[in-house]
């Protein structure tokens, strides 16, 4: 099951609007926000929205294959004002932020852009060597991309009625495609599959999902420099350079006392800054004799 967390709660914001924790969810989810009011300013395709969607070149409202290239990642900002576009946030809200807290937000904010970026430039290449049609906008692609990451990594996690994680995310992918079938709308659908992998691939990629071995895992090297198994928190620095003087100390040796090899075990698992003060001074004359012994 996911973890239990307070509804939108982030231990890991960018910065604070007096309490309330600004995550890279909650700046999403306000970015959609302002961007229905806007839509109802200018309506729909008005100026700014027209050249922000991801659209083919015969809609003639411009294209990435006519070098509007910025619409690789400006897609999923014009929301239309809808109740269930009310909802999709709050759904992207909760998930996301169970996502977000998984992952650290660096992490996180790497993984929405390349749910936006890849699908966008693999359906840009399609349509300029097979020329399909259509056009994607909006946050909802990129909120099944994190639904299908929850359900990969929570699937047995229940949503009401009790309904398992992986299945709310087949129906809601599968009822997607059939609509985008059936619209003829082949940039959604491309992009659609295209989401889905990226998501996938990308939670195993991090070190999640562990269950679904049949999905292959990516070496990927994290935005944050660590591993999905090691703590968030940054290894103080000092370690590696400290350690210089000792490195004539074998760690494992016939001349190795209980004590010293208590001592060794200690520094590999703990750093050597686990060490008290009588500690390092009785290693460091370890260290010494063996280097004059030798």
């Amino acid at each position: 099951m996911y973890p239990s967390r307070r509804f939108g709660y982030s231990d890991d914001p960018w910065f604070r609007i007096g309490t309330f924790p600004v995550s890279t969810t909650a700046f999403v989810v306000g970015l959609g926000v302002v961007s229905m009011i806007i839509w109802g300013i200018e309506g729909r395709f008005g100026p700014i929205f027209r050249e922000l969607v991801l659209i083919s070149e015969n809609y003639q409202l411009g294209s990435v294959v006519e070098g509007d290239i910025w619409r690789l990642v400006t897609w999923p900002i014009p929301n239309e004002p809808h109740f269930w576009t009310i909802i999709l946030f709050a759904i992207f809200y909760m998930l996301g932020s169970q996502i977000e807290s998984l992952l650290g937000r660096w992490r996180f904010a790497f993984f929405l852009v390349a749910l936006t970026l890849i699908p966008a430039v693999i359906v840009t290449a399609v349509e300029a060597v097979a020329g399909v049609n259509g056009y994607v906008a909006g946050l909802r692609m990129v909120e099944v991309g994190v639904l299908v990451a929850f359900a990969a990594q929570y699937a047995h996690a229940r949503f009401w009625p009790g309904i398992p994680g992986w299945v709310i995310a087949v129906v809601i992918v599968g009822l997607d495609a059939i609509q985008a079938l059936g619209n003829r709308n082949w940039f959604a659908l491309i992009v659609l599959a295209c989401t889905v992998a990226v998501a996938l691939l990308g939670i195993r990629a991090f070190g999640y999902a562990t269950n679904l071995t049949w999905i292959p895992k990516l070496s990927l090297a994290s935005s944050s420099g660590q591993t999905a198994t090691e703590p968030r928190h940054s290894r103080p620095r000092r370690r590696s350079r400290s350690r210089d003087h000792l490195r004539a100390v074998p760690t494992r040796d016939e001349s190795v006392t209980p004590e010293m090899d208590a001592l060794l075990d200690q520094v590999a698992s703990q750093g050597l800054e686990s060490l008290t003060r009588k500690q390092r001074k009785q290693l460091e004359a370890h260290a010494r004799r063996l280097r004059r012994r030798r």
